[in-house]
């Protein structure tokens, strides 16, 4: 059966998780002969074109299928789509059924809608929610998750069944040399070396970056040869053994997680991170906070640690266990490989969504 074309839709050109999941399954569909294309709302090149949501459905050829996997406006983009188009919906966050929240946190009104006026003070967020699911019931799209965690929370208010695909990366056929990449980074072999990473840095809210360093200064009075890259800023600079780097490309970040001990993510709400999965495929393990969806990707002291949501003098404590045992971080680092190996790859991804494409 030869699929029809498939129009995938964003909102950032280039930047983000779920632009990358749809520029990773374009490339995929086009590898088994499948027209595919991106849309977005947001330009980051100079030749780049964007729309807006609600021109979306008037550009979609006839007979495509529609794939959203984000937009600025969710209520503007599906009431452009006609009735009757084949439309899936990859929910990387919570937007598509809250009143604003990407991730409502410990918000009390998380199972019962969205409270009036909102404590997050999202505007209108009652009325938005609801003119969501409006549209929602009239496409009658076809929805995933990731992870078991937000498929869970999609169908409480959503009201319908929700599809499990995890994210997938193209993975490497072996980890990659720490000493090697070491050497390129000018890292000493001897040196602990542990990694922050996240865009927008210590800014980045749901990633905990105003912790940043206070853990790292927490970790650093017990193991004095440590060494911290923090990455994803605003800025680079360099503070005695803190070195912050800007938001870098795939490859720079790559060669660092090849040469880090450890990949500290205290994230305070997650979906299915894409940074876990690239940390796995360079055998890097993970100390990261139990929420979401985290706990699919991270098996507890198998391939790397979970740690008690917003606990942060066990965050610490588990890191220090951790880069305190070298051996043990081995260990983890191949068992994370292997393990996502099986269970994160890109290709593994493409043939989930080609099923669902054709109704299976």
């Amino acid at each position: 059966m030869q699929l029809p074309p498939v129009i995938h839709h964003t909102g950032l050109e280039m930047s983000g998780g779920a632009t990358r999941v749809a520029r990773l399954l374009i490339a995929g569909l086009k590898r088994q002969r499948i027209e595919s294309s991106l849309s977005f709302e947001l330009s980051e090149r100079a030749d780049g074109t964007a729309i807006a949501p609600e021109e979306f459905g008037r550009r979609l050829p006839e007979g495509a299928l529609a794939h959203i996997h984000c937009t600025g406006d969710w209520p503007a983009l599906l009431s452009s789509i006609p009735d009757g188009t084949r439309t899936f919906i990859t929910l990387h966050d919570c937007e598509l059924f809250t009143g604003g929240c990407p991730y409502p946190l410990d918000c009390p009104n998380l199972d019962r809608g969205c409270a009036d006026p909102c404590p997050r003070n999202f505007p209108d967020s009652e009325a938005l929610r609801k003119a969501k699911l409006a549209e929602v019931i009239r496409l009658n799209p076809v929805l995933t998750a990731p992870s078991r965690w937000l498929a869970r929370l999609a169908k409480l208010h959503l009201l319908r069944s929700v599809r499990i695909i995890p994210n997938g990366i193209p993975w490497p056929p072996s980890v990659r040399s720490k000493n090697a990449a070491r050497k390129q980074l000018g890292i000493n072999p001897a040196a602990r070396v542990i990694l922050f990473a996240a865009h927008g840095g210590m800014n980045a809210a749901y990633k905990s970056g105003d912790a940043w360093q206070d853990i790292w200064q927490r970790l650093k009075a017990k193991l004095p040869d440590l060494l911290c890259f923090a990455v994803g800023g605003d800025r680079e600079e360099r503070k005695d053994d803190l070195v912050l780097w800007p938001y870098v490309d795939r490859n720079k970040l790559s060669q660092l997680m090849a040469a880090a001990d450890v990949l500290l993510y205290p994230t305070k709400a997650d979906n299915h991170s894409l940074v876990i999965l690239e940390a796995m495929s360079l055998g890097l393990p993970v100390v990261a906070y139990s929420v979401g969806g985290v706990p699919e990707q991270i098996v507890d002291r198998a391939t790397g640690l979970l740690v008690r949501p917003g606990d942060r003098n066990a965050f610490v404590q588990a890191a220090l266990w951790l880069l305190s045992r070298r051996p043990v971080i081995r260990q983890m680092g191949q068992e994370a490989f292997q393990s996502g190996r099986k269970r994160f790859t890109m290709d593994r991804m493409v043939s989930g969504y080609m099923r669902l494409y054709r109704g299976q």
